[in-house]
């Protein structure tokens, strides 16, 4: 595999990893960071280059220290070419399998490549497949600024959002690291110190979200993360049904707008309320799906 670091390259990259969209998804938005000042210290890798097949983006090595860490050693995986991704996958300098890791991609066919390798691997999978939503105007933009990125990764305040809806009752902030802590306690996959460490990068360096009542606690919230999916949604039982989450999620996609930053968003199968959401906020539902592997050493 091939270590793309010069700028020119990533730009090239990025643009043609445009016209592969939803299926690119994961890596298009790790490249989009990488090229605004990398905040997550990634890497990415191709087959070839400039006519690549596949394309993997992974933390550098010096932050993957923590063996047990899956939420730090996160790949993100497109291809073009199944048949030759084994052999790309099943090698210890493109994936370092004596890890816990994480793989994510948004293509149908990668589980059963994927499963053939980790079948030669000692290492325990859990697979999960769940449903992706973009909106088109999403893939308006995708299409017609990949070549125009911001180079700055700074959080931009709410100060210059031109929101639609507004709401007397409630007031919708930014989270900052401060807010680690009651996101990580109410997130499925965490509570733990390794997810409170990626929580906290997340909002070291990207946008999140959350809703005040007319006391000044927060109702409900939801943060995006170094591919640009925006997740970790949550409302307070006693706040959902409401239209609360409809009226905040309005408002987040103006901000992300105004702020020229792609976004996509991932929903569980069982997850009706979120399915409902989604549609009534105009998101589409992409036959792509999202994949993603949790991989653990069986010593482990």
């Amino acid at each position: 595999m091939i270590r793309l670091h010069e700028s020119k390259m990533l730009q090239t990259l990025h643009q043609s990893l445009s016209q592969c969209i939803p299926e690119a998804m994961k890596v298009y938005g790790s490249i989009f960071n990488i090229i605004r000042g990398n905040p997550f210290n990634l890497e990415v890798l191709v087959d070839s280059w400039p006519d690549y097949q596949t394309v993997i983006t992974r933390p550098q090595k010096q932050p993957m220290m923590d063996d047990k860490d899956h939420y730090t050693n996160t790949y993100h995986i497109f291809s073009k070419d199944f048949q030759k991704l084994p052999a790309i996958l099943e090698c210890d300098s493109v994936i370092n399998w004596k890890q816990s890791l994480t793989i994510e991609g948004c293509q149908n066919g990668l589980n059963e490549k994927i499963q053939d390798v980790v079948a030669f691997k000692s290492v325990k999978v859990d697979y999960s497949k769940r449903f992706l939503y973009m909106t088109e105007d999403v893939f308006k933009f995708i299409a017609s600024n990949a070549s125009k990125l911001m180079k700055s990764n700074e959080v931009a305040s709410l100060e210059n959002v031109t929101f639609k809806r507004t709401n007397n009752n409630f007031k919708l902030s930014l989270l900052d690291v401060s807010h680690a802590e009651f996101v990580n306690n109410n997130w499925k996959y965490r509570q733990n110190e390794k997810s409170l460490r990626f929580i906290k990068r997340c909002l070291q360096n990207f946008p999140g979200f959350y809703l005040l009542d007319p006391e000044g606690n927060p109702i409900a919230w939801t943060i995006m993360e170094h591919t640009n999916e925006v997740r970790m949604g949550y409302t307070l039982p006693e706040y959902q049904g409401r239209r609360i989450t409809q009226w905040m999620g309005i408002n987040c996609m103006q901000y992300l707008k105004e702020t020229n930053m792609p976004f996509y968003c991932q929903v569980e199968s069982m997850n009706e309320s979120a399915h409902r959401l989604m549609k009534s906020l105009g998101f589409q539902l992409l036959d792509s799906g999202w994949h993603e592997w949790k991989c653990v050493p069986v010593e482990f």
